[in-house]
């Protein structure tokens, strides 16, 4: 879904976005439905607003445990969108002004909303899936769930390239 830049008008536009298609679903088990909520303003004549919401639940597979659980995404976002007709900063290097940091530029003035919704979900997720901040994971001896139930197994403790700075501690 493309608004053009002349399609906003000056009070600005609200989208309360209800087709799902946009959401990355191969990428991503959604277990719920997905609001999200867009609303553009202009700044200037090349220069839009945009702040927006996406609420909805997707399931993982815990890093640790490998037991699934629900993560409810609930976040809210702005981006400062500029068309620059011609000078779009190239992809190699550039240094960035500090007023070019929370910019983004776009070639051409128009803004592709569902790629800005996709673009915020992965950035919603964190990288390391855990159930819990406190998961002890699997055994590596035997694969029992830690967090269900302990295991017999021995903690055998490995030599490491550190152990020497143990000795030299005291």
């Amino acid at each position: 879904m493309k608004v053009r830049f002349g399609e906003i008008p000056e009070e600005g536009l609200r989208y309360e976005i209800n087709d799902e298609s946009w959401f990355p679903d191969r990428e991503l088990h959604r277990t719920g439905p997905v609001q999200s909520v867009i609303v553009l303003k202009r700044n200037g004549v090349d220069r839009v607003l945009l702040s927006g919401e996406i609420q909805t639940i997707i399931t993982f597979d815990c890093d640790r445990c490998t037991e699934s659980f629900s993560m409810e995404l609930d976040n809210s976002f702005e981006l400062d969108l500029e068309y620059v007709p011609g000078n779009v900063p190239e992809s190699g290097e550039h240094e960035c002004s500090p007023s070019e940091m929370d910019v983004m530029y776009l070639k051409e003035p128009a803004i592709d909303i569902f790629e800005i919704l996709i673009q915020q979900v992965f950035l919603m997720i964190f990288e390391k899936h855990l159930c819990s901040e406190s998961c002890k994971g699997l055994c590596l001896k035997c694969g029992i769930n830690l967090n269900l139930e302990s295991c017999d197994c021995k903690k055998e403790l490995k030599s490491s390239p550190f152990s020497i700075l143990k000795k030299n501690r005291k």
